[in-house]
């Protein structure tokens, strides 16, 4: 399968499956349709060691399924109310901050503890499922970043500048950790079943060494700094950038 092809099922793939989340209006199932394009590409890729194509290929179908559901929001925003779980309260949230600088995103205090939750959560997962549910979650948080940044874009005057600068610098860093780190720990979990299903028991069993896969630490560690990296821009970044978007908010 060439490169173009899959880049174009995956776009596909994103489009029916919002597409389909959004005809249904069942909160909880876009999490899951959208997160199924992509995985089986990606644990492919993680099972031959190949870590940097999964987490290219993921990446690029957060690009895609971050258009399908903007696009969506914008096209039918009463629908996308229904069908994205948490959007519309996120975007409150969030808008709310942009209009008055109150609020969790400005806060290290109150941000802080959410992030170590969402990102132990999809640590675990990651193992557990071999990434299955933590692509799941992670589709999931994207999914009700896109309402909002859609949801502003619609509400702003500067529709350009609340397009572009809608998903701040450290987001969309933060997306590139956890798809980092969901490679690692994928490979980690894929590991242990192997071990649990007796295969790559003996150390000195070559066929074995070959089925077991090794835990990538330092294809880890890079997701870890990357997350750390998103908390500390934001910390820095987040009094400058609310203005910025208030602007193109209100026009002014």
């Amino acid at each position: 399968m060439n490169v173009l092809r899959t880049a174009l099922l995956l776009a596909a793939g994103a489009l029916a499956s919002t597409a389909v989340g959004f005809l249904l209006g069942w909160p909880w199932l876009l999490p899951f349709l959208g997160a199924a394009v992509p995985y089986p590409l990606f644990i492919r890729r993680v099972a031959a060691a190949r870590y940097r194509a999964a987490v290219g290929w993921v990446l690029l179908w957060t690009v895609f399924q971050s258009l399908a559901v903007g696009g969506g929001v914008l096209a039918a925003p009463d629908r996308a109310a229904v069908a994205v779980h948490r959007g519309p309260s996120y975007a409150r949230e969030m808008i709310h901050w942009v209009r008055t600088g109150e609020g969790e995103e400005g806060s290290p205090r109150l941000y802080l503890p959410i992030h170590l939750r969402h990102y132990a959560a999809f640590c675990v997962l990651s193992i557990l499922t071999a990434g299955a549910a933590s692509l799941v979650l992670g589709t999931w948080l994207l999914n009700y970043m896109n309402f909002y940044v859609a949801s502003l874009v619609r509400a702003s005057m500067d529709k350009t500048t609340a397009a572009l600068l809608g998903w701040p610098l450290w987001a969309e860093i933060r997306v590139v950790g956890y798809v980092v780190t969901g490679a690692a720990l994928a490979a980690l979990g894929l590991a242990l079943f192997r071990r649990w299903f007796g295969r790559g028991r003996s150390a000195g069993d070559e066929t074995g060494r070959k089925a077991g896969i090794r835990f990538p630490a330092r294809v880890f560690l890079v997701g870890l700094g990357l997350v750390v990296l998103d908390a500390l821009l934001k910390a820095v970044l987040a009094p400058f950038w609310q203005p910025v978007l208030l602007r193109a908010l209100l026009g002014g």
